[in-house]
């Protein structure tokens, strides 16, 4: 198993499919190489963010070239590959439509899965997070040998920067996440904390963040795309958090879960303690970006009542079309 404190960077300026899958394949050849990771009839889990249906261009999304890039990589070690998240309002399948993913999955042959089915047990054991308590995730993970986690590199106005811990939020199934945001509404160091123990208890094996073009500004809904030309990847998701945060000149001060990470005593969220392959940081740090002026974490009464009327309203819709 390849060491899990190294993170590799490489530089990719385009979507071109060819382009990125060289980036996302040289990127984890510095890591060992696919099959360290992952073997032959493997059930792989492909996490994207998939937080709205909007166009790839918008970068609200993981882009489809990164999906398929990794799929490809999955694929080619003879896994059985599938795409998974659990969108706020819509479905998977209804948001992979809207965002290009549909197209990358059916050329691919790939099934995409709702992240439904919450349950509390059956998970890896709690080691720096014990006594945290978490959302209940999605079982469908639980089918899984392997997940590859492709977060959406952003801003985000509630926890500054959304990367590889924030994108397996998307593991809770649907409007429960509204309803965690408000239960955790006082303090978003308790908020950070529950992210980082849903990290630890579904341990995904690699992490690959897209970000060849961010997000920055209101992010992660609401931002302005922002060309970044960079593939991220490691076997530890807050390393390449830390990592990311580095690139981007963030204090890690403002960065609630990193800070939260090396307060529990997480070794990647210690910049010292971690190995670079590929580009340095000085060659592929990112000279400005626009960061959100931070609104509270927590959605009031009213916010999360309004969330659930509008998320019945949507699944009636869907009903009535189908």
């Amino acid at each position: 198993m390849p060491n899990s404190q190294t993170v590799s960077i490489q530089r990719c300026n385009s979507y071109d499919r060819t382009q990125v899958h060289e980036a996302v394949q040289t990127s984890i050849d510095l890591l060992g190489g696919i099959e360290s990771f992952i073997k032959r009839g493997d059930r792989v889990l492909l996490k994207p963010n998939l937080l709205f249906g909007r166009p790839p261009e918008k970068a609200v999304t993981t882009h489809p070239a990164v999906i398929e890039a990794a799929a490809r990589l999955a694929l080619d070690c003879g896994a059985k590959v599938f795409v998974g998240d659990s969108p706020p309002i819509s479905s998977a399948k209804r948001t992979c439509a809207r965002c290009g993913v549909k197209e990358a999955a059916d050329r691919l042959g790939l099934t995409i899965l709702e992240l439904n089915h919450p349950t509390e047990n059956g998970w890896h054991a709690q080691s720096k997070t014990a006594g945290i308590l978490t959302p209940p995730i999605s079982g469908v993970l639980q089918d899984m040998d392997f997940i590859i986690n492709l977060p959406k590199l952003k801003t985000h106005q509630q926890l500054y920067m959304t990367g590889a811990v924030k994108n397996l939020f998307g593991c809770v199934s649907g409007r429960r996440k509204a309803y965690w945001h408000f239960k955790l509404r006082s303090s978003v160091d308790d908020f950070a904390a529950m992210l980082l123990a849903l990290h630890e208890k579904i341990a995904p094996g690699l992490t690959i963040v897209d970000g060849i073009v961010g997000m920055e500004g209101m992010g992660p809904g609401k931002g302005v795309p922002k060309s970044l030309g960079l593939i991220v990847s490691g076997a530890d998701g807050i390393a390449v958090d830390c990592v990311i945060a580095d690139l981007l000149g963030v204090d890690i001060q403002k960065n609630f879960i990193l800070r939260k990470a090396q307060e529990l005593g997480f070794s990647g969220a210690d910049l010292q303690s971690i190995t670079l392959a590929g580009e340095s940081i000085e060659k592929a740090a990112v000279p400005s970006i626009e960061f959100p002026e931070l609104t509270p974490i927590g959605f009031s009464l009213l916010h999360l009542i309004k969330g659930m009327m509008k998320y019945i309203a949507h699944r009636t819709h869907r009903r009535r079309l189908s």
